[in-house]
């Protein structure tokens, strides 16, 4: 029988969940195609990049951010050890959902150590280095998300690789959008005769079937219905 989560656990849950539904609207829409049995896991995991995300843009120096993000790895440390999770929603869910255990550890902490690279140098000299970023600040997080599917489906990792250029680069480096979008495109074209993705495992990675559409918007335009259709289309067809 499985124990019924904590109130501080739910209470945490519901936090993320509200993390992700305002703040980043692809994460929110592809949390809807999870399954039951991972829909907490996957909330808890786009919400903990989210606040990863933010800290090269909320702190007034490097020292500062490099402070927060080593709390993150301090906290997930002391999960993995077997501590309380400390008093931070995005911590308590990560712990609850099992994204601290050591099948997830190692793509964590890259999540963790990449963001530091914006802390130090905000500006992309090159689209490799714009490509290495991503690398690995972005493409761990759909190996988690997918969990044992991604092992069975190599080609998920080329897509986050093509979904987070044309999703990010008119954010991070808009002189390489261009670029970065033919990229992507180019990306998609290897994966596009990538077997079907069953339908357990792309409901952890939805987001991923927007990645064609991002590459065909280097201006980084908002496409709120479009998206939404394309996602669906993604997830009914089985494909990203």
């Amino acid at each position: 029988m499985t124990k019924a989560p904590s109130p501080a656990t739910c209470e945490a849950q519901r936090h993320c969940l509200s993390i992700v539904r305002e703040q980043d609207e692809d994460f929110y829409l592809s949390s809807r195609y999870a399954g039951p049995a991972d829909h907490a896991r996957v909330i808890a995991l786009f919400a903990f990049q989210i606040e990863l995300r933010r800290i090269p843009h909320v702190v007034s120096e490097p020292a500062l951010g490099e402070i927060r993000l080593q709390w993150f790895r301090d906290a997930l440390e002391e999960v993995a050890s077997g501590a309380p999770a400390r008093a931070h929603p995005a911590i308590q869910a990560a712990a609850a959902t099992g994204l601290a255990g050591a099948g997830y550890r190692d793509d964590m902490e890259r999540l963790i150590d990449a963001r530091a690279r914006l802390l130090y140098e905000p500006r992309f000299s090159s689209l490799a280095d714009l490509s290495s970023f991503v690398q690995e600040a972005e493409v761990p997080l759909a190996r988690i998300a997918a969990g044992d599917g991604a092992a069975a489906h190599p080609a998920i990792g080329r897509i986050a690789g093509a979904y987070a250029l044309a999703r990010f680069t008119a954010r991070l480096a808009p002189d390489l959008s261009a670029e970065a979008c033919a990229e992507a495109q180019h990306i998609l074209r290897g994966a596009a005769n990538a077997p079907a993705v069953n339908a357990g495992i792309l409901g952890r990675v939805a987001y991923l079937g927007l990645a064609r559409g991002y590459a065909q918007r280097p201006d980084g335009r908002a496409w709120p219905i479009a998206k939404r259709l394309a996602m669906f289309a993604c997830v009914a067809g089985g494909r990203l």
